[in-house]
Protein backbone atom coordinates (compact mmCIF):
# COMPACT_ATOMS: atom_id res chain seq x y z
CA UNK A 1 0.00 0.00 0.00
CA UNK A 2 1.45 3.23 -1.20
CA UNK A 3 2.65 5.74 1.72
CA UNK A 4 -0.22 8.42 0.14
CA UNK A 5 -2.70 5.95 0.63
CA UNK A 6 -2.16 5.01 3.77
CA UNK A 7 -1.92 8.85 5.13
CA UNK A 8 -5.56 9.40 2.88
CA UNK A 9 -7.02 6.19 5.36
CA UNK A 10 -5.52 7.21 8.59
CA UNK A 11 -6.65 11.50 7.94
CA UNK A 12 -10.14 11.17 10.98
CA UNK A 13 -13.19 12.25 8.97
CA UNK A 14 -14.86 16.30 9.17
CA UNK A 15 -17.43 15.99 11.98
CA UNK A 16 -20.52 17.16 11.48
CA UNK A 17 -21.20 19.71 14.36
CA UNK A 18 -24.63 20.83 13.82
CA UNK A 19 -26.45 17.10 13.42
CA UNK A 20 -24.52 16.35 17.25
CA UNK A 21 -26.83 19.20 18.72
CA UNK A 22 -30.06 18.00 20.50
CA UNK A 23 -33.45 18.07 18.89
CA UNK A 24 -35.14 20.44 20.24
CA UNK A 25 -32.20 23.01 19.21
CA UNK A 26 -32.31 21.47 15.68
CA UNK A 27 -36.35 21.83 15.37
CA UNK A 28 -35.71 25.62 16.38
CA UNK A 29 -33.32 25.90 13.52
CA UNK A 30 -36.08 24.40 11.16
CA UNK A 31 -38.97 26.20 12.28
CA UNK A 32 -36.87 29.81 11.17
CA UNK A 33 -36.71 28.48 7.78
CA UNK A 34 -39.14 28.73 4.58
CA UNK A 35 -40.97 25.28 5.05
CA UNK A 36 -39.64 23.98 1.40
CA UNK A 37 -36.15 24.66 2.79
CA UNK A 38 -37.03 22.74 6.06
CA UNK A 39 -38.56 20.23 4.13
CA UNK A 40 -35.58 19.32 2.12
CA UNK A 41 -33.27 18.96 4.49
CA UNK A 42 -34.48 15.24 5.00
CA UNK A 43 -32.13 14.56 2.32
CA UNK A 44 -29.25 15.72 4.02
CA UNK A 45 -28.26 12.50 6.01
CA UNK A 46 -30.05 9.61 8.27
CA UNK A 47 -29.63 12.26 11.51
CA UNK A 48 -32.06 14.59 9.58
CA UNK A 49 -34.35 12.23 7.84
CA UNK A 50 -37.53 12.14 9.88
CA UNK A 51 -36.52 15.87 11.91
CA UNK A 52 -38.77 17.86 9.70
CA UNK A 53 -41.57 15.81 10.93
CA UNK A 54 -41.59 16.93 14.24
CA UNK A 55 -40.61 20.89 14.50
CA UNK A 56 -43.15 23.04 14.57
CA UNK A 57 -44.79 23.80 11.96
CA UNK A 58 -45.10 27.02 10.31
CA UNK A 59 -47.38 26.31 7.13
CA UNK A 60 -48.57 28.98 4.65
CA UNK A 61 -49.86 28.17 1.43
CA UNK A 62 -49.72 31.67 0.04
CA UNK A 63 -46.25 31.86 1.22
CA UNK A 64 -45.35 28.53 0.25
CA UNK A 65 -46.60 29.85 -3.52
CA UNK A 66 -44.51 32.80 -3.72
CA UNK A 67 -41.17 30.77 -2.43
CA UNK A 68 -41.58 28.49 -4.87
CA UNK A 69 -43.06 29.83 -7.94
CA UNK A 70 -41.04 31.80 -10.19
CA UNK A 71 -42.86 35.68 -9.83
CA UNK A 72 -44.08 35.52 -13.59
CA UNK A 73 -46.25 32.42 -13.13
CA UNK A 74 -47.78 32.88 -9.70
CA UNK A 75 -51.78 32.88 -9.60
CA UNK A 76 -54.09 34.90 -8.39
CA UNK A 77 -56.99 34.81 -10.22
CA UNK A 78 -59.45 31.33 -9.34
CA UNK A 79 -60.73 30.69 -12.72
CA UNK A 80 -57.71 29.40 -14.91
CA UNK A 81 -55.84 28.74 -11.50
CA UNK A 82 -58.09 25.27 -11.17
CA UNK A 83 -57.07 24.14 -14.07
CA UNK A 84 -53.45 25.15 -13.87
CA UNK A 85 -51.23 22.18 -13.19
CA UNK A 86 -49.00 24.10 -10.79
CA UNK A 87 -52.07 24.75 -8.32
CA UNK A 88 -52.57 21.12 -8.29
CA UNK A 89 -48.94 20.81 -7.78
CA UNK A 90 -48.68 23.41 -5.03
CA UNK A 91 -52.00 21.52 -3.51
CA UNK A 92 -50.60 18.22 -3.46
CA UNK A 93 -46.97 19.82 -2.00
CA UNK A 94 -48.95 21.23 1.08
CA UNK A 95 -51.20 18.18 1.90
CA UNK A 96 -47.87 16.31 1.44
CA UNK A 97 -46.10 17.69 3.96
CA UNK A 98 -48.82 18.56 6.53
CA UNK A 99 -49.88 15.14 6.50
CA UNK A 100 -46.56 13.82 7.20
CA UNK A 101 -45.99 16.24 9.67
CA UNK A 102 -46.38 14.43 13.21
CA UNK A 103 -45.29 17.25 15.95
CA UNK A 104 -47.12 20.86 17.06
CA UNK A 105 -48.66 23.10 14.51
CA UNK A 106 -47.62 26.92 15.54
CA UNK A 107 -49.01 28.68 12.37
CA UNK A 108 -51.44 27.53 9.65
CA UNK A 109 -52.70 29.90 6.80
CA UNK A 110 -54.70 28.23 3.77
CA UNK A 111 -56.07 29.78 1.19
CA UNK A 112 -55.57 27.43 -1.83
CA UNK A 113 -58.64 25.11 -0.28
CA UNK A 114 -62.47 25.02 -0.26
CA UNK A 115 -64.74 25.14 2.21
CA UNK A 116 -65.07 21.40 2.37
CA UNK A 117 -61.31 20.58 2.64
CA UNK A 118 -60.84 22.91 5.60
CA UNK A 119 -61.93 20.62 8.08
CA UNK A 120 -59.35 17.72 7.48
CA UNK A 121 -56.84 20.63 8.62
CA UNK A 122 -58.43 22.45 10.81
CA UNK A 123 -59.41 19.77 13.12
CA UNK A 124 -55.89 18.41 13.07
CA UNK A 125 -54.28 21.85 13.89
CA UNK A 126 -56.24 22.04 17.28
CA UNK A 127 -55.22 18.45 18.15
CA UNK A 128 -51.74 19.96 17.94
CA UNK A 129 -52.19 23.02 19.56
CA UNK A 130 -52.47 25.58 17.39
CA UNK A 131 -51.61 29.06 17.92
CA UNK A 132 -52.16 31.24 15.37
CA UNK A 133 -54.45 30.10 12.24
CA UNK A 134 -55.51 31.78 8.85
CA UNK A 135 -58.43 30.35 6.95
CA UNK A 136 -59.70 31.89 3.25
CA UNK A 137 -61.80 29.53 1.30
CA UNK A 138 -60.71 29.20 -1.99
CA UNK A 139 -64.36 29.30 -3.08
CA UNK A 140 -64.86 32.90 -4.34
CA UNK A 141 -68.55 33.45 -3.76
CA UNK A 142 -70.02 29.57 -4.50
CA UNK A 143 -69.86 29.27 -0.32
CA UNK A 144 -68.96 29.69 2.99
CA UNK A 145 -66.89 27.44 5.37
CA UNK A 146 -68.70 26.77 8.80
CA UNK A 147 -66.28 26.93 11.95
CA UNK A 148 -66.66 23.64 13.66
CA UNK A 149 -66.95 23.67 17.69
CA UNK A 150 -63.81 22.31 18.07
CA UNK A 151 -62.24 25.27 16.94
CA UNK A 152 -64.56 26.98 18.95
CA UNK A 153 -63.07 25.70 22.04
CA UNK A 154 -59.24 25.22 21.58
CA UNK A 155 -57.54 26.50 24.47
CA UNK A 156 -54.09 27.19 22.58
CA UNK A 157 -55.59 29.50 19.61
CA UNK A 158 -53.89 33.13 20.11
CA UNK A 159 -54.64 34.87 17.06
CA UNK A 160 -57.47 33.78 13.88
CA UNK A 161 -58.23 35.78 11.20
CA UNK A 162 -60.97 34.21 9.16
CA UNK A 163 -62.44 35.62 5.47
CA UNK A 164 -65.75 34.39 4.10
CA UNK A 165 -66.45 32.01 6.92
CA UNK A 166 -69.31 31.61 9.19
CA UNK A 167 -70.00 30.63 12.53
CA UNK A 168 -72.43 28.25 14.17
CA UNK A 169 -75.79 29.50 15.00
CA UNK A 170 -75.80 28.45 18.65
CA UNK A 171 -72.40 29.16 19.79
CA UNK A 172 -70.85 27.57 23.59
CA UNK A 173 -71.36 29.89 26.36
CA UNK A 174 -67.75 30.63 26.08
CA UNK A 175 -65.15 30.46 23.37
CA UNK A 176 -61.84 31.04 21.81
CA UNK A 177 -61.09 31.06 25.80
CA UNK A 178 -57.43 32.08 25.02
CA UNK A 179 -58.04 34.16 22.22
CA UNK A 180 -55.91 37.16 21.79
CA UNK A 181 -56.46 38.57 18.32
CA UNK A 182 -59.88 38.15 16.21
CA UNK A 183 -59.75 39.44 11.97
CA UNK A 184 -62.94 39.07 9.99
CA UNK A 185 -63.03 39.93 6.29
CA UNK A 186 -66.31 39.58 4.36
CA UNK A 187 -68.29 38.05 7.43
CA UNK A 188 -70.66 38.68 10.03
CA UNK A 189 -69.61 39.53 13.76
CA UNK A 190 -72.58 37.66 15.68
CA UNK A 191 -74.06 40.27 18.51
CA UNK A 192 -72.74 38.00 21.18
CA UNK A 193 -69.29 36.54 20.14
CA UNK A 194 -67.36 39.68 22.24
CA UNK A 195 -69.23 38.40 25.02
CA UNK A 196 -67.64 34.80 25.35
CA UNK A 197 -63.93 35.74 24.41
CA UNK A 198 -63.33 36.02 27.80
CA UNK A 199 -59.45 36.86 26.58
CA UNK A 200 -60.03 39.16 23.51
CA UNK A 201 -57.72 42.07 22.98
CA UNK A 202 -57.90 42.80 19.67
CA UNK A 203 -60.54 43.30 17.30
CA UNK A 204 -60.13 43.63 13.62
CA UNK A 205 -63.42 44.11 10.24
CA UNK A 206 -62.97 44.70 7.46
CA UNK A 207 -64.65 44.74 3.87
CA UNK A 208 -68.04 44.25 3.00
CA UNK A 209 -70.54 44.10 6.56
CA UNK A 210 -74.24 43.75 6.25
CA UNK A 211 -76.10 44.71 9.05
CA UNK A 212 -78.19 47.25 10.87
CA UNK A 213 -75.60 47.74 13.87
CA UNK A 214 -72.67 46.69 15.45
CA UNK A 215 -72.12 46.73 19.02
CA UNK A 216 -69.06 46.71 21.21
CA UNK A 217 -69.61 45.46 24.65
CA UNK A 218 -66.58 43.37 26.02
CA UNK A 219 -64.67 43.44 29.01
CA UNK A 220 -61.11 42.69 27.47
CA UNK A 221 -61.15 44.59 24.12
CA UNK A 222 -58.04 46.71 23.89
CA UNK A 223 -57.84 47.17 20.30
CA UNK A 224 -60.75 47.76 17.59
CA UNK A 225 -59.88 48.51 13.88
CA UNK A 226 -62.55 49.04 11.55
CA UNK A 227 -62.45 48.88 7.63
CA UNK A 228 -65.77 49.04 6.08
CA UNK A 229 -67.50 49.03 2.78
CA UNK A 230 -70.94 47.96 2.13
CA UNK A 231 -74.48 48.88 3.28
CA UNK A 232 -73.96 51.96 5.66
CA UNK A 233 -73.70 50.67 9.13
CA UNK A 234 -73.95 51.96 13.25
CA UNK A 235 -70.92 51.40 14.91
CA UNK A 236 -71.73 51.37 18.59
CA UNK A 237 -69.06 51.45 21.35
CA UNK A 238 -71.70 50.44 24.20
CA UNK A 239 -69.41 48.92 26.85
CA UNK A 240 -65.54 48.57 26.72
CA UNK A 241 -64.06 48.99 29.89
CA UNK A 242 -60.17 48.50 28.45
CA UNK A 243 -60.25 49.95 25.15
CA UNK A 244 -57.51 51.77 24.40
CA UNK A 245 -57.69 51.84 20.19
CA UNK A 246 -60.39 52.68 17.80
CA UNK A 247 -59.08 53.58 14.85
CA UNK A 248 -61.37 53.58 11.60
CA UNK A 249 -61.06 54.09 7.99
CA UNK A 250 -60.98 57.58 6.73
CA UNK A 251 -64.12 57.53 4.94
CA UNK A 252 -65.77 55.37 7.73
CA UNK A 253 -67.65 58.12 9.50
CA UNK A 254 -69.23 59.51 6.07
CA UNK A 255 -71.93 56.92 5.34
CA UNK A 256 -71.89 54.79 8.62
CA UNK A 257 -72.48 56.17 12.24
CA UNK A 258 -70.70 56.72 15.49
CA UNK A 259 -71.60 56.28 19.28
CA UNK A 260 -68.66 55.75 21.57
CA UNK A 261 -71.02 55.45 24.44
CA UNK A 262 -68.88 54.24 27.66
CA UNK A 263 -65.28 53.88 26.83
CA UNK A 264 -62.99 55.00 30.01
CA UNK A 265 -59.77 54.50 28.85
CA UNK A 266 -60.07 55.29 25.49
CA UNK A 267 -56.60 56.74 24.12
CA UNK A 268 -56.22 56.52 20.24
CA UNK A 269 -59.36 57.60 18.11
CA UNK A 270 -59.46 58.39 14.44
CA UNK A 271 -60.39 58.91 11.56
CA UNK A 272 -62.99 61.04 12.30
CA UNK A 273 -64.48 62.18 8.92
CA UNK A 274 -65.44 66.20 9.09
CA UNK A 275 -67.80 65.11 6.74
CA UNK A 276 -69.63 63.17 9.59
CA UNK A 277 -72.98 61.75 8.94
CA UNK A 278 -73.67 61.53 12.83
CA UNK A 279 -71.08 60.83 15.42
CA UNK A 280 -72.33 60.98 19.26
CA UNK A 281 -69.06 61.22 21.88
CA UNK A 282 -70.07 60.95 25.23
CA UNK A 283 -73.11 63.03 25.59
CA UNK A 284 -72.36 65.21 22.45
CA UNK A 285 -74.27 64.21 19.13
CA UNK A 286 -73.23 66.31 16.03
CA UNK A 287 -75.31 64.96 12.92
CA UNK A 288 -76.08 66.96 9.47
CA UNK A 289 -79.20 68.94 9.27
CA UNK A 290 -81.41 66.51 7.08
CA UNK A 291 -82.00 69.42 4.66
CA UNK A 292 -78.59 69.77 4.05
CA UNK A 293 -77.48 66.83 2.87
CA UNK A 294 -77.75 67.55 -0.43
CA UNK A 295 -76.29 71.55 -0.13
CA UNK A 296 -72.86 73.25 -0.24
CA UNK A 297 -71.88 74.03 2.34
CA UNK A 298 -74.03 71.55 4.80
CA UNK A 299 -75.07 72.93 8.22
CA UNK A 300 -74.27 70.71 11.11
CA UNK A 301 -76.17 70.65 14.49
CA UNK A 302 -75.18 69.93 17.97
CA UNK A 303 -77.31 68.32 20.60
CA UNK A 304 -76.59 66.91 24.24
CA UNK A 305 -77.87 63.61 25.34
CA UNK A 306 -77.36 61.63 28.80
CA UNK A 307 -74.29 59.52 28.79
CA UNK A 308 -71.98 57.40 31.34
CA UNK A 309 -69.03 59.79 29.82
CA UNK A 310 -69.85 63.25 29.31
CA UNK A 311 -66.67 63.71 27.42
CA UNK A 312 -63.74 61.40 26.03
CA UNK A 313 -61.29 63.12 28.97
CA UNK A 314 -58.95 60.27 28.26
CA UNK A 315 -58.06 60.06 24.43
CA UNK A 316 -54.54 61.66 23.85
CA UNK A 317 -54.37 60.69 20.09
CA UNK A 318 -56.79 62.03 17.78
CA UNK A 319 -56.86 61.53 13.84
CA UNK A 320 -59.67 63.56 11.60
CA UNK A 321 -59.98 64.10 8.54
CA UNK A 322 -60.63 67.40 6.99
CA UNK A 323 -63.07 67.52 3.58
CA UNK A 324 -63.69 70.10 1.35
CA UNK A 325 -66.98 72.15 2.47
CA UNK A 326 -66.84 70.69 5.90
CA UNK A 327 -64.44 72.69 8.35
CA UNK A 328 -67.52 73.71 10.61
CA UNK A 329 -67.72 70.56 12.73
CA UNK A 330 -63.83 70.59 13.51
CA UNK A 331 -64.93 72.35 16.70
CA UNK A 332 -67.99 70.85 17.68
CA UNK A 333 -65.74 67.92 17.76
CA UNK A 334 -62.51 69.07 19.03
CA UNK A 335 -64.56 70.11 22.35
CA UNK A 336 -65.31 66.75 23.46
CA UNK A 337 -61.24 66.02 23.96
CA UNK A 338 -60.28 67.51 26.62
CA UNK A 339 -56.95 65.69 27.40
CA UNK A 340 -56.12 65.98 23.75
CA UNK A 341 -52.08 65.75 23.37
CA UNK A 342 -51.73 64.94 19.87
CA UNK A 343 -53.78 65.81 17.09
CA UNK A 344 -53.48 64.55 13.03
CA UNK A 345 -55.06 66.36 10.48
CA UNK A 346 -55.58 64.54 7.21
CA UNK A 347 -56.44 67.04 4.08
CA UNK A 348 -57.37 66.06 0.78
CA UNK A 349 -58.09 68.29 -1.82
CA UNK A 350 -56.65 69.94 -5.15
CA UNK A 351 -54.91 73.41 -4.97
CA UNK A 352 -57.75 76.29 -5.44
CA UNK A 353 -60.74 74.57 -4.35
CA UNK A 354 -62.23 77.19 -2.76
CA UNK A 355 -62.61 77.48 1.18
CA UNK A 356 -66.17 77.91 2.84
CA UNK A 357 -64.37 78.61 6.20
CA UNK A 358 -66.91 81.13 7.84
CA UNK A 359 -64.29 84.44 8.68
CA UNK A 360 -63.47 84.18 12.29
CA UNK A 361 -64.73 80.89 13.21
CA UNK A 362 -62.10 80.43 15.09
CA UNK A 363 -61.63 83.20 16.81
CA UNK A 364 -64.74 83.18 18.31
CA UNK A 365 -63.64 79.83 19.69
CA UNK A 366 -61.70 81.43 22.17
CA UNK A 367 -59.38 78.88 23.98
CA UNK A 368 -60.65 75.66 24.38
CA UNK A 369 -59.39 73.30 26.90
CA UNK A 370 -57.64 70.80 25.01
CA UNK A 371 -55.10 73.64 23.88
CA UNK A 372 -53.86 73.35 27.35
CA UNK A 373 -52.49 70.00 26.96
CA UNK A 374 -52.34 69.68 23.13
CA UNK A 375 -48.12 69.01 22.79
CA UNK A 376 -47.99 67.71 18.34
CA UNK A 377 -49.60 68.60 15.26
CA UNK A 378 -49.11 66.94 12.30
CA UNK A 379 -51.40 67.66 8.84
CA UNK A 380 -51.24 66.05 6.24
CA UNK A 381 -52.13 67.10 2.56
CA UNK A 382 -51.11 70.78 3.43
CA UNK A 383 -51.38 73.26 0.28
CA UNK A 384 -51.21 76.22 2.51
CA UNK A 385 -54.99 77.80 1.53
CA UNK A 386 -56.96 79.94 4.28
CA UNK A 387 -58.44 76.91 5.61
CA UNK A 388 -55.25 75.48 6.63
CA UNK A 389 -53.91 79.29 7.61
CA UNK A 390 -56.90 79.99 9.80
CA UNK A 391 -57.18 76.67 11.69
CA UNK A 392 -53.02 76.34 12.32
CA UNK A 393 -52.99 80.12 13.20
CA UNK A 394 -55.31 79.13 15.75
CA UNK A 395 -53.25 76.30 17.41
CA UNK A 396 -50.17 78.28 16.91
CA UNK A 397 -51.69 81.63 19.18
CA UNK A 398 -53.66 79.24 21.64
CA UNK A 399 -51.36 75.98 22.39
CA UNK A 400 -49.45 77.07 25.45
CA UNK A 401 -47.40 73.85 25.65
CA UNK A 402 -47.76 72.63 21.76
CA UNK A 403 -43.58 71.64 20.83
CA UNK A 404 -44.05 71.00 17.23
CA UNK A 405 -46.24 71.54 13.99
CA UNK A 406 -45.39 69.15 11.44
CA UNK A 407 -46.68 70.44 7.91
CA UNK A 408 -46.74 67.07 5.07
CA UNK A 409 -46.80 69.53 2.03
CA UNK A 410 -48.99 68.42 -1.28
CA UNK A 411 -47.12 70.79 -3.15
CA UNK A 412 -43.19 71.79 -3.77
CA UNK A 413 -41.43 73.29 -0.61
CA UNK A 414 -39.87 76.32 -1.50
CA UNK A 415 -37.96 78.93 0.71
CA UNK A 416 -40.42 81.48 -0.14
CA UNK A 417 -43.16 79.19 0.18
CA UNK A 418 -42.14 78.49 4.02
CA UNK A 419 -41.68 82.08 5.01
CA UNK A 420 -45.29 83.55 3.70
CA UNK A 421 -46.81 80.30 5.54
CA UNK A 422 -45.00 81.27 8.49
CA UNK A 423 -45.89 84.85 8.36
CA UNK A 424 -49.56 83.67 7.69
CA UNK A 425 -49.54 81.78 10.64
CA UNK A 426 -48.23 84.30 12.78
CA UNK A 427 -45.95 81.70 14.29
CA UNK A 428 -44.10 85.06 15.92
CA UNK A 429 -47.19 84.97 18.23
CA UNK A 430 -46.96 81.71 19.24
CA UNK A 431 -47.88 80.89 22.62
CA UNK A 432 -45.38 78.41 23.45
CA UNK A 433 -41.53 79.71 23.39
CA UNK A 434 -41.23 75.82 22.41
CA UNK A 435 -43.11 75.74 19.55
CA UNK A 436 -41.09 74.53 16.21
CA UNK A 437 -42.95 74.35 12.35
CA UNK A 438 -41.47 71.73 10.46
CA UNK A 439 -42.22 71.07 6.27
CA UNK A 440 -41.91 68.00 4.67
CA UNK A 441 -43.06 66.94 1.38
CA UNK A 442 -45.96 64.77 1.71
CA UNK A 443 -45.58 60.61 0.41
CA UNK A 444 -47.60 57.95 1.08
CA UNK A 445 -44.08 56.64 2.94
CA UNK A 446 -44.08 59.39 5.39
CA UNK A 447 -43.04 57.79 8.78
CA UNK A 448 -45.04 60.88 10.35
CA UNK A 449 -48.19 59.73 9.63
CA UNK A 450 -47.22 56.44 9.67
CA UNK A 451 -49.87 55.27 12.78
CA UNK A 452 -52.59 55.97 10.79
CA UNK A 453 -51.48 54.55 7.08
CA UNK A 454 -53.50 51.64 6.96
CA UNK A 455 -56.33 53.48 7.85
CA UNK A 456 -56.01 55.59 4.33
CA UNK A 457 -57.79 54.83 1.23
CA UNK A 458 -55.39 55.75 -1.68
Amino acid sequence: MSSRKRKRESKPAKSDLISQLPDSILHSILSLLPIMTAFRTSVLSSRWRYLYKDFPLRLSDYFFNLDTRPPHNRFHMPDPVVRDPWFSWLRMAVFSIFNSHHGPIEILELSLFFSFEMDRFVKTAVQRGILELKLVPFDFGRGTYELPLSLLSCNTLHQLSLQRCKFPQALLPSIFPNLRELRLDSMPLPNDLLSKCPSLETLLISTYYDGPSISISSQSLRKLVFHLDGTPTELIIKNAPNLESLMLADEATITNKLKVLDAPKLQRLGFINANVRAIQLGRTVIQQHKESLKSLPPTFQVNVTPCRMNMLSSVKTLAIKMEHYFEKPIPMILKCFPGLENLDIMKYKGNGDKCYLDKGMWEEQGSLSFLDHLKTVTMKGFWGDQCDVELLRYLVVHGKVLQTITLLCSKHITKNFVDIKKRQICIEKRASSNLALVFFRDTKENVHFSLWNDMIYY
